[in-house]
């Protein structure tokens, strides 16, 4: 955009070269990656010129009244300059989710919800979409899971504030379109439940367990498990937002005198008396955790029955 207008970007080398060059802005980038980003690993033999000539067009388009380029030539390299962070979308939205998250450690939910709003309103669709190109899909992979992670955020406060049902159809939807975030999961079991629908949650959790059993062949989190049974005992209040402890471990339970000794044991994640302070944010660190000791259980459990201390009778 310059002012009001928009400028019009023809031709795919064109627009390619544009995002590598805003994907990394203020940064300089190697005519190779540059190569890369335009025709993966197939370039032809005359690539470093059709570059050249890409550019060229590019700053006549984005001079403007200005005398100066924003892209810069270097040896053997580029970089457009972006002056300020109201210049490029992806500053601002960074801006906003940091203002955002501020808002939230002072507890002002109202402000931090406005914010993280603002900031996924600048999302318009995948980013460099149509673009086909490797090289640029593994430069916005870890935008887009910034999206998805502040998406996840903007959720939290919304609970936090009790707008439950207003929330569960993107919820809904949200989860359709990434059914193994399990933080996201839990977050529509909560709004469902909070809105009086307590089926509808436990039908979520049943969803959820089917997906990951068939398609991964294993189970969600255990932090999900405890959700859903608390869910099930009626163990959450309806005036609560976000129960402090709704996705702590359950303390272990007791095999008392007649039980076997342990061993083999897996060390609990969480103290049984440990309180989260973001139980959702701890669901979503503990999962890789979760993966890894279910790597394990083969082995533990061939250990648990090839014991000389097991109990025939267990």
């Amino acid at each position: 955009m310059r002012g009001d207008d928009q400028i019009e970007i023809s031709g795919i080398r064109r627009q390619k070269l544009l995002a590598a060059l805003l994907l990394q802005a203020n940064q300089v980038v190697s005519l190779g990656r540059l190569v890369d980003a335009m025709w993966d690993d197939k370039p032809p033999a005359s690539a470093h010129g059709q570059i050249r000539i890409c550019v060229s067009g590019l700053r006549r388009l984005l001079r403007g009244r200005e005398q100066d380029s924003v892209i810069e030539t270097h040896p053997s390299c580029y970089r457009i300059r972006v002056r300020d962070d109201e210049s490029l979308d992806l500053f601002t939205f960074e801006t906003l989710v940091a203002q955002g998250r501020a808002m939230v450690r002072d507890n002002q939910l109202e402000r931090a919800e406005g914010l993280l709003k603002s900031a996924l309103a600048l999302w318009r669709g995948p980013v460099a979409a149509g673009l086909d190109s490797r090289a640029l899909a593994s430069l916005v992979v870890g935008l887009n899971e910034d999206r998805l992670t502040v998406k996840e955020e903007y959720f939290d406060v919304t609970l936090k504030l009790g707008r439950y049902q207003q929330i569960i159809g993107d919820l809904t939807a949200f989860v359709a379109e990434n059914p193994f975030r399990e933080r996201a999961c839990a977050q529509l079991m909560l709004a469902l439940y909070h809105s009086g629908r307590q089926a509808d949650a436990l039908e979520t959790f049943r969803t959820a367990r089917m997906r990951f059993s068939e398609d991964l062949g294993i189970e969600p989190a255990q932090d999900l498990h405890v959700l859903h049974q608390s869910i099930l005992d009626g163990r959450l209040s309806l005036t609560e937002s976000l129960p402090r402890d709704v996705l702590a471990p359950l303390p272990p339970r007791s095999r008392g005198q007649q039980g076997r000794t342990s061993g083999v044991a897996l060390l609990a994640r969480t103290s049984p008396n440990t309180v989260a302070s973001d139980p959702l944010e701890q669901l979503r660190l503990e999962n890789d955790q979760l993966r890894v000791e279910r790597d394990g259980l083969r082995n533990i459990l061939s250990l648990w029955l090839n014991s000389d201390e097991c109990n025939p009778g267990a």
